[in-house]
C-alpha cells in the first residue's frame, strides 16, 4: 500500500507477499510533481518482497528509504504538520487578505524565502516573528483583529506559545483574552 499511517501487516492474512511503498509527497490532480525528487519509504514482509518493491521505486525515485511501520507513522504525523498545516495557515492568510481586497501572491515571496532558509539553517534557528521576539504588543494587536474568530485566536495563541514558551502576556491567556477584547467594544 501506500499510506503513511498504515501498517504494513494490514495485509497480513489476505496476501502472500506485501509491502509498503510511501512516496512522502503531497499529490493533486492539477499539479504534476517530478517523482525522481520525491524520497520513498518502504518496507516489505520478508528481504525478497522488499528487493523487488526497492527495484521498483528506484526506477522512479532518487531516494528510497526503507522505513518500518512504526516509524512511519511519524513521518506521517511530521508531513501533517509540515504539509497540511502550513498549508491551512496560508488559506488562513489568504482569507484575511481577502477580505482586505489584497491580492494572496503578495505573500509567495515571503514563502518563498522561509522554505528556502530551512535548506540552510534549522526551522527552529529559521523562526521569526512576534513570537520570537517576545513582542507582547503587536501580538495583542494581531489578537485584537481577530475577534471575531475565537478559534483563530486561540490557534494563535498556542502557536505563539509553542514558538516562544517564555511569553507570559496575560492577554495571551484565553480568559483575559475575553477581557481585553470586551474593553475594546
Amino acid at each position: 500500500h501506500t499510506a503513511g499511517s498504515m501498517p504494513m501487516t494490514c495485509f497480513a492474512g489476505v496476501a502472500q507477499h506485501y509491502g509498503v511503498f510511501y512516496p512522502m509527497q503531497t499529490f493533486s490532480k492539477t499539479k504534476d510533481v517530478s517523482f525522481e525528487k520525491i524520497p520513498v519509504f518502504i518496507e516489505g514482509d520478508s528481504a525478497g518482497t522488499e528487493s523487488i518493491i526497492r527495484r521498483f521505486s528506484g526506477k522512479l525515485s532518487k531516494r528510497v528509504i526503507t522505513l518500518s511501520s512504526a516509524d512511519r507513522k511519524y513521518l506521517h504525523l511530521a508531513a501533517v504538520w509540515a504539509c497540511n498545516f502550513s498549508n491551512y495557515c496560508y488559506s488562513v492568510a489568504s482569507d484575511i487578505l481577502s477580505e482586505h481586497g489584497i491580492p494572496f501572491d503578495v505573500m509567495l515571496p515571503l514563502i518563498n524565502e522561509t522554505t528556502e532558509k530551512i535548506y540552510k539553517i534549522s526551522p527552529k534557528d529559521a523562526q521569526t516573528g512576534p513570537a520570537v521576539r517576545g513582542d507582547r504588543n503587536v501580538m495583542s494587536q494581531q489578537l485584537k483583529l481577530m475577534n471575531s474568530r475565537g478559534d483563530l485566536q486561540e490557534l494563535y495563541r498556542i502557536l505563539s506559545q509553542g514558538i516562544n514558551p517564555l511569553i507570559d502576556n496575560p492577554v495571551l491567556d484565553k480568559k483575559e483574552l475575553k477581557i481585553n477584547s470586551n474593553i475594546l467594544l
